[in-house]
């Protein structure tokens, strides 16, 4: 019991401190206000070893499909045409000018591949599958079964073959399986009318439009890049404007042409600050706990976590060794994080302000390409007691269950407490 209570006080000063710092990071690393928009980050810390006695046999994984383009020509050709029309009317500065180059650069590459993979999001997923044979031989090791499935959304289904191509390289023995199938759609990208209709019940939009009201944003970039604000207000849709050309700024680090041009610059630091609390308070609002709308919201990957579980407990029956690779979006990713509770992402509060002081920050749990991974061990397939960790971005995390080894935890206690918690709300 002692150490229980010494491991939830250190993770709860190290949340705490985290969460304390979202605006420094901003300031530190300026890619990070890009919300979900983030790239990948190469994980640092370094993994536990082993439970004594014991070996790694299976994965599970669901993992978001890696960095992209926009999903819209109008994210592109909105500032353009913004800028370009100014730029006949005589309106832009010197700063303005370079900037409607740069856009026309930026929208030329992505002609054409609206929401597909962008050659960083191919990168992404081969490196986390390398990564993951690195860690864990055993479980790929041999004839070792790989299922892998998609959604039937070309970038999904672009990430798992990416990743597939880099473990058949690595592993040219692996047996695998792979599809993308509406079949599978009732897990993998599942729908629940009733969820998404309170969550844009009047009263809970009201409550957001309330807060994002008090935190309005500047503007002031739009002084670097028009010569007369006069001309901005008569012919400009300035918020639609300043959201587009934050969409922009903050999805080219995904890009090819990331290292050489940057929208970053034009954008002071509470201008970056300031738009991403709005989003990271509109995924809590949308996919989070938020007691305003229910506090159901995670709830639509129900489905979802019971498949994991059921499909662990069938592979656990037999003495095969091998993993199951999912391959979906970031609105389930983001809800079966706050299901799971995964490093206290289970929040509920009607606090909206305090959601970064309580270590609620997207960033750090949804970049492109973001994962969560169980793996297994046991000492060999008679082990009645199988444990497993769950690494969120290759990183372990913990969840709110008894952990005297952490981080590994019991199988039978996760069963036991998330089919509890889905039967609760099925009831």
């Amino acid at each position: 019991m002692q150490k229980l209570l010494l491991l939830a006080a250190f993770i709860t000063i190290t949340t705490t401190s985290n969460a304390q710092s979202a605006r420094q990071e901003i300031l530190s690393d300026k890619r990070c206000s890009a919300s979900t928009y983030m790239a990948y980050p190469t994980p640092r810390a370094s993994l536990s070893p082993a439970p004594q006695g014991k070996h790694p046999f299976f994965i599970s994984h669901y993992g978001r499909s890696g960095s992209r383009y926009h999903s819209k020509i109008k994210n592109y050709d909105g500032p353009w045409q913004v800028l370009q029309q100014a730029e006949s009317s005589g309106k832009l500065t010197p700063l303005g000018r370079d900037v409607l180059h740069r856009i026309a650069l930026i929208r030329q590459e992505a002609t054409n591949r609206w929401y597909e993979l962008t050659p960083l999001g191919h990168q992404q997923e081969e490196q986390i599958v390398q990564r993951m044979v690195e860690h864990f031989p055993e479980v790929f090791k041999d004839t070792a079964e790989i299922d892998a499935r998609s959604m039937v959304f070309t970038r999904s289904i672009m990430s798992m073959e990416s990743a597939l191509l880099q473990l058949v390289t690595l592993c040219p023995q692996l047996r695998i399986t792979h599809d993308a199938s509406h079949s599978d759609q009732f897990f993998m990208n599942a729908s629940d009318y009733r969820l998404k209709k309170i969550r844009n019940d009047s009263i809970a939009q009201l409550q957001f439009q309330k807060f994002v009201s008090k935190h309005p944003t500047s503007h002031h970039f739009l002084k670097k890049l028009f010569n007369d604000m006069n001309y901005v207000r008569q012919h400009v849709n300035i918020e639609e404007f300043s959201d587009l050309m934050f969409k922009l700024a903050s999805i080219q680090q995904n890009t090819i042409l990331s290292s050489q041009v940057t929208l970053y610059d034009i954008f002071s630091h509470d201008e970056l600050y300031t738009n991403w609390k709005k989003n990271n308070v509109w995924w809590y609002v949308n996919y989070g706990a938020w007691p305003q709308n229910g506090g159901t919201q995670p709830y639509t990957q129900r489905r979802l976590l019971r498949k994991i579980i059921t499909d662990a407990d069938e592979f656990m029956q037999t003495d095969r060794h091998g993993a199951q690779l999912r391959y979906g979006d970031d609105v389930v990713v983001m809800p079966l994080i706050c299901l799971l509770d995964l490093n206290g992402y289970g929040l509920a509060t009607n606090n909206l302000e305090s959601l970064e002081s309580k270590g609620w920050v997207d960033y750090r749990v949804l970049p492109m390409a973001a994962n969560i991974q169980f793996v297994f061990y046991r000492t060999d397939p008679q082990d009645q007691e199988v444990l497993f960790k769950v690494l969120l971005n290759e990183q372990e995390a913990t969840l709110p269950l008894p952990a005297d080894r952490y981080p590994y935890y019991r199988w039978s206690d996760f069963r036991e407490y998330y089919l509890k918690k889905l039967d609760a709300y099925e009831k």
